[in-house]
């Protein structure tokens, strides 16, 4: 009878892509300094998009102090998500509740973090009560979310440089996709890195047809 196999198959090592990191830390290093990226990663199933990512924050927490590194808030799409709206940003907010006192909580959030309450109900105990409003047109209330959450994500920014990290966008959701390049358009001064990566191989019907429109934006990155 053969010995169990109790070592790992998985190799310590990265090879062949120590430019790739170098220039991943490069791009995160320039949002901590204030100039806000986004880099979208592309590769087909199993390449190694998700190491390398890890390989990249490795390499930056053994250079930079525990004060001085990143908040990272990951989040991930699944096939089913295609139909839930905002699945991957809900995973970025819980991603968030789960590191943080109520305290550090309130501190981050600013009035129009109340509008987030719709997105992620367990907020509502942790902020203040808000003033009585109209009811909005949708797409309104849509334009609303998106302040709220970009004002979110850029006032964590000003206390720790940020790192938002969404994979699989190829399985991600319209109003998902819609949101992170509304965010992308304003994260330029900010210490914000927005980090996706996503399947060259598949196919999204709203995914593919809109990376032109990140190129033409000098987002992407592969």
């Amino acid at each position: 009878m053969a010995a169990p196999f109790t070592r790992s198959i998985v190799c310590p090592v990265l090879i062949g892509r120590g430019p790739h990191i170098d220039a991943l830390v490069q791009l995160i290093e320039q949002a901590c300094s204030g100039q806000g990226q986004t880099v979208l990663i592309a590769g087909e199933a199993g390449i190694g998009k998700t190491r390398l990512v890890a390989e990249a924050l490795a390499s930056l927490r053994s250079t930079r102090s525990r004060e001085r590194a990143p908040l990272v808030l990951p989040g991930r799409c699944f096939e089913p998500d295609r139909s839930l709206p905002y699945a991957p940003l809900l995973d970025l907010l819980r991603s968030f509740l789960a590191s943080h006192s109520p305290e550090g909580i309130a501190a981050a959030s600013d009035p129009t973090a109340r509008a987030l309450v719709k997105l992620l109900p367990e907020l509502a105990t942790l902020l203040p009560e808000p003033a009585p409003g109209s009811l909005l047109e949708p797409d309104l209330e849509k334009y609303q979310l998106f302040q709220a959450l970009t004002r979110f994500f850029t006032r964590l920014s000003v206390a720790q440089p940020l790192l938002i990290i969404v994979e699989d966008m190829h399985w991600s959701d319209d109003s998902s996709l819609e949101f992170l390049l509304y965010l992308a358009r304003r994260i330029a001064s900010q210490r914000v890195l927005l980090l996706l990566t996503y399947r060259s191989e598949e196919e999204h019907p709203v995914l593919t047809p809109s990376l032109p429109h990140w190129i033409a934006s000098d987002l992407l990155w592969n």
